[in-house]
This record gives structure tokens, C-alpha cells and sequence, in this order.
């Protein structure tokens, strides 16, 4: 049959005489196409989800929403990672992402501080905007005040009192990263004796006359049992790069001197 199309309601020959028809695009594969429906088809049942304020909302039991929650983490996990290691288009859309969340997140601050404020006060760092013309943190400073920033955190962080930590040094930002982490990380590696048998409940609160305390109970377990290989975590090169460190016991040595002077550095004074 003959391709015709329509013009001023009358049919036109619209395949030149002696034209070959078009040519299949052999990089179309039915079959893949066939497979992606049958493994998308599920996104169909959102339609019917449950809704917050009439907005999808992917916090409740439905299968369906399990389904694309479960979905959207993998697809993070997997665009963070192919980010850090150099993927340029990984890279593009993470920075999208990001630029939108955080643009989203500092809107919410400023309409409803209360409601950020519930998780910012347990966080010693914050996502913001930045621009490279605002010589002055006065406004950034406003917004983190606004929030409570640090009030309730683990670490000196709130801002009344004096900090001469930096969480861009890397010892410091790894220490605050394993704090933060370590409720989950125990209950994660509940199978490795030397974690599962870190008690948090049994520790005096962080302090700087506690560091020790904390690094001998809390973080050397943990570090010792989970890097085989100290060589191989970035926030340990100073201390192995020492004169005299070659075996494992003068490296877990040295690593143990950095956690213990970066506690004191983040802990509050006194009892807290």
C-alpha cells in the first residue's frame, strides 16, 4: 500500500517515485523494548498510589511505592558512584539533582523552619547555595541560626560556643562521618564480632576529656575491623606517611594518636 498523507483533504503520494522506503533503525530492538515494559510496567499502579496533599507519596506500604523508592535509592547509588569516579554524564545529572534539592531545601528553611530544623539540629554541616559575588556569610549564617543547625548535635557544632575544627580536613570529616554513621554501621555489621560488640549505650557522652574513651572503644574497633588495609583510606595517609610506620600495629598506632587529637578537636567541652 501506498504512503499518502493528507493535504487540503485531498490524498498525496508522500514516497517520491523509485524511493526506497525508509530504512528499519537496526538499533531498535524489539525484544529490549519488550523486556523494559514488562520491568517499567509497574510504574502504571503509581496512577492509584497513595497521596500526600495530592502529591505521590512513596512513604507507605503500598507495593507499588516500595517499588519506586527501592528503584529511585538504586538508581542514586549507582549515578553517585559512576560521579566519583569520573563519568561526565553521571556527573551532569547528579549536579542537577543536587542544585535542585538544595535550591528546594534552603526554600523550606526559610517558609518552615521548624520543619528542617527537626533534622538540622543533629547535623554539624548543611547543604547551601553559594554564590561566588557574596563576599559575606551573613545571610548563610542567618539561615543556619533560622534552622538550629548543630543545637542538639553530637559534636561542637552550634555555634554559641567557639570551634577551631574544620570538617574539610580530612581526618576531622572521616571522625564525623563514622560518628554519625555508627548506630547503623553496628547494626549493619552485626556479624563482625569487633562491631557488633561496640556497646554506645555504656560510653559517657563525647567530650574532649572523653576522646580517648571514645577512640578505644568506639572507632579503633571499628577501623581496625573493617580496613584489612590501612593504605587504601585517604584520611590515614598523613599518619602511615610517618617516619618508622611499616607494620600494621605502628599503623594502627599512629591512626590512633589522629582519631583521638580529631575528637578533641570536635567534642563540646564538659558534660553535655
Amino acid at each position: 500500500m501506498k504512503n499518502h498523507k493528507w493535504m487540503g483533504g485531498k490524498a498525496v503520494n508522500s514516497q517520491a517515485p523509485n524511493q526506497e522506503p525508509p530504512a528499519r533503525n537496526e538499533s531498535f530492538d524489539i525484544h529490549k523494548h519488550r523486556v523494559f515494559e514488562r520491568i517499567t510496567k509497574w510504574q502504571d499502579k503509581l496512577a492509584y498510589a497513595p497521596r500526600y496533599q495530592g502529591i505521590l507519596d512513596p512513604y507507605t506500604g503500598d507495593p507499588y511505592c516500595v517499588a519506586f523508592r527501592h528503584g529511585g535509592f538504586s538508581f542514586m547509588r549507582v549515578l553517585l558512584r559512576l560521579a566519583v569516579v569520573g563519568h561526565k554524564d553521571a556527573l551532569r545529572e547528579l549536579l542537577f539533582y543536587i542544585y535542585e534539592a538544595v535550591e528546594k531545601l534552603e526554600a523550606l528553611g526559610e517558609s518552615q523552619p521548624e520543619l528542617v530544623s527537626e533534622f538540622a539540629q543533629v547535623r554539624a554541616d548543611w547543604p547551601v547555595m553559594l554564590c561566588r559575588h557574596e563576599s559575606s556569610n551573613k545571610p548563610v549564617s542567618s539561615y543556619l541560626d533560622r534552622i538550629q543547625l548543630g543545637a542538639k548535635c553530637q559534636i561542637n557544632a552550634d555555634g554559641a560556643n567557639t570551634a577551631k575544627y574544620s570538617l574539610r580536613t580530612p581526618i576531622n570529616r572521616f571522625v564525623w562521618r563514622k560518628l554519625k554513621r555508627m548506630p547503623f554501621s553496628i547494626l549493619l555489621m552485626s556479624d563482625v564480632p569487633e562491631i557488633a560488640a561496640i556497646n554506645l549505650k555504656a560510653l559517657p557522652a563525647l567530650t574532649k576529656a572523653t576522646a580517648k574513651i571514645w577512640a578505644d572503644k568506639v572507632l579503633m574497633p571499628y577501623i581496625c575491623a573493617y580496613y584489612e588495609d590501612f593504605s587504601k583510606v585517604p584520611a590515614f595517609q598523613a599518619a602511615l606517611r610517618r617516619f618508622g610506620v611499616r607494620t600494621r600495629g605502628q599503623q594502627r598506632r599512629e591512626i590512633r594518636k589522629d582519631v583521638i587529637r580529631a575528637l578533641q578537636s570536635l567534642a563540646r567541652n564538659g558534660v553535655t
